[in-house]
């Protein structure tokens, strides 16, 4: 989990326990959609991922990188024991996950070299930055926002709703569509994995 469920009913200010259900199913889904959109695991742990060995640098979806346990190369895609690559052979920009060769291109040849370089490494734990927790609050807090609304709409598509004598407004509805507040794109922006 990106935050924790008390974080979240913090930034809410929900004393009670009666959501909790609905809202760790919402922590659950911003997780996923976080991932999803940056490319990245921010829980961290061990990672094994295959890349294209055409280029002099392998650029890791998760990082800072805490180690890299094994790193091979083979054209055939067995990887046995005899494809490591010895560690003076190449350079890991930590902060960044790159994996930088010190001979050239990983596998020498021409062509795109699909799936020949695996990497095994290592991110830290429980290390998730504060702009990405801040980011799966909002988007926690603005879904269960629209819940309530809809829920307060009976599931109609209301803006606005009056009995002749009193009238109620929604900023957003059923009809207004479920976007993703700009700030959380924004907060995201710069963990995105860039493209290869």
């Amino acid at each position: 989990m990106l935050t924790t469920l008390t974080d979240i009913k913090a930034a809410l200010a929900v004393s009670g326990t009666g959501d909790d259900g609905l809202l760790e199913r919402m922590l659950n889904g911003a997780d996923g959609y976080i991932e999803a959109v940056t490319g990245r695991d921010f829980a961290g742990g061990t990672f094994t991922e295959l890349h294209a060995g055409n280029r002099a640098a392998v650029f890791l979806a998760n990082f800072p990188v805490t180690s890299v346990t094994s790193l091979k190369v083979d054209p055939g895609r067995a990887f046995g024991a005899e494809t490591e690559r010895a560690a003076d052979t190449f350079v890991l920009h930590a902060a960044r996950g790159v994996i930088e060769s010190l001979t050239g291109p990983f596998v020498v040849g021409g062509g795109r070299a699909p799936a020949t370089v695996r990497v095994v490494y290592a991110t830290a734990t429980g290390a998730v930055p504060h702009a990405v927790k801040e980011a799966c609050s909002q988007l926690v807090a603005h879904w269960y926002r629209q819940v309530k609304t809809f829920n307060d709409q009976q599931y109609r598509m209301l803006v606005e709703h009056g009995d002749g004598t009193n009238s109620r407004a929604w900023p957003w509805s059923l009809a207004s569509g479920l976007r993703v507040p700009p700030a959380v794109a924004q907060l995201l922006a710069p963990f995105r994995v860039p493209p290869v």
